[in-house]
């Protein structure tokens, strides 16, 4: 097992959502001493309420969401979970979050069984890179790098390229790029539901690394605002191993940046694609 570095290193520890009424959930959201509540906990607690409120014959598919205002860490957040057009291929919920009566969040979570019809799969990532058992922990990069260990919870990852941090600035007319293994830190049950929240919540984590790496330091002197979201989940997977999360960011305009992920088993299957506009704005 990994070495536990944080209060919420364990996802069963702190991701959970407790039933209060129809269609009525409450949470507490994290407190990762990051500065601000994090967008992919609060993400990721939207779809476990979804997911509770579907039950178990359906897998989580997809997930629109967008982010209406910031959220304090630790804040108890209330979710307001509505079926939407159900029919014989999909079940739909839409999920409303609030918090002291101010919309934080709102979106739309898709489930579908496994089914029968056409597959088709091109593309893959660079078979040429480094496993993860071969590059150096996070912690150890925490502590090359000079940050807290303390910010690398709840997500195990290591660098799958060479990359020195601070990014140094890409040039014009290039794309950012930048790959990563991630993993649960702490192994999760057989709970599917968790491992669906548990990719949810990383589908946002590290994500600002996009535009980072297009922008080197100058990116430092901006805040960053996640918008929006989607993810769309192709392969349901129980995640028991190193995941490879490709990440790039080919276009910025009036500071709105679009970062887009993939995300794939170390054998080569795709397993989900993501999409995520940011705000950039001076500080």
């Amino acid at each position: 097992m990994a070495p536990v570095v944080g209060p919420h290193s364990a996802f069963e520890d702190f991701l959970r959502v407790e039933a209060t009424g129809d269609g009525a959930w409450s949470s507490a959201l994290a407190d990762f001493d990051w500065g601000a509540a994090f967008g992919g906990d609060l993400l990721a607690r939207m779809a476990l309420a979804a997911s509770r409120d579907v039950g178990p014959e359906r897998a989580l598919r997809s997930l629109h969401a967008h982010f209406l205002a910031p959220a304090t860490p630790g804040s108890a957040a209330a979710l307001h979970v509505t079926p939407l057009g159900d029919d014989a291929h999909e079940t739909r919920r839409r999920v409303a979050v609030t918090a002291g009566g101010a919309a934080l969040c709102e979106g739309v979570a898709s489930f579908a069984a496994t089914a029968a019809g056409p597959r088709y799969h091109a593309g893959g990532f660079d078979a040429s890179l480094a496993a993860p058992e071969s590059l150096p922990s996070d912690v150890e990069l925490a502590q090359s790098d000079g940050w807290p260990v303390r910010y690398l919870a709840p997500i195990e990852f290591r660098r799958a390229e060479p990359r020195a941090w601070p990014f140094p600035a890409a040039a014009d007319g290039e794309a950012s790029h930048w790959s990563g293994w991630l993993r649960p830190r702490v192994p999760l049950s057989a709970d599917p539901a968790l491992h669906a929240a548990a990719l949810v919540f990383a589908s946002d984590y590290r994500s600002h690394w996009g535009p980072e790496t297009r922008l080197g330091p100058a990116f430092g002197a901006h805040a960053y605002t996640s918008l929006d979201h989607a993810l769309w989940i192709h392969a349901p997977q129980a995640w028991t191993d190193w995941w490879l999360f490709e990440t790039r960011s080919e276009i910025c305009r009036d500071g709105r940046a679009l970062t887009q992920r993939t995300v794939w088993t170390r054998d080569g299957l795709r397993v989900a694609t993501i999409a995520q506009e940011g705000l950039l704005r001076p500080r």
